[in-house]
């Protein structure tokens, strides 16, 4: 591989990386919302589809984040000589696991919390 071949591989899968990343995102973030906002109103078969949706959706768009950074990183350590950076060398797919891991178990925290409060509140209303 040539290095104007590496660069442009390269720049292809952290494009296709920071893609995947930035639908992750945009789930999480209108999955939030949309808890917040309507979670109330969800029964709890609603709300279980709703947390069933984005669990399969966000860790697929995560994953395809990941392999992404794993090609990343491999090509980097297969062609290193051409490598000008030390940026290159940091742990993206580590980076990658840990950032979505935590963004889908907080996530699922922020749901439950949700969905006690809304217990807690209809107690509330009820004594």
């Amino acid at each position: 591989m040539s290095e104007a071949e590496f660069i442009e591989v390269i720049n292809l899968h952290a494009t296709s990386a920071m893609n995947a990343f930035a639908i992750y995102l945009s789930l999480t973030f209108a999955f939030l919302t949309a808890i917040y906002i309507v979670g109330a109103k969800l029964s709890k078969i609603q709300a279980l589809m709703v947390i069933g949706l984005y669990l399969v959706w966000s860790t697929a768009f995560a994953c395809v984040a990941i392999v992404h950074l794993l090609a990343f990183d491999s090509l980097i350590h297969e062609y290193s000589a051409f490598v000008r950076t030390r940026m290159f060398y940091l742990p993206w797919p580590e980076f990658g696991v840990i950032t979505t891991a935590a963004g889908i178990l907080i996530s699922g925290y922020f749901v439950l919390d949700i969905r006690g409060q809304i217990g807690s509140v209809e107690k509330i209303g009820n004594g």
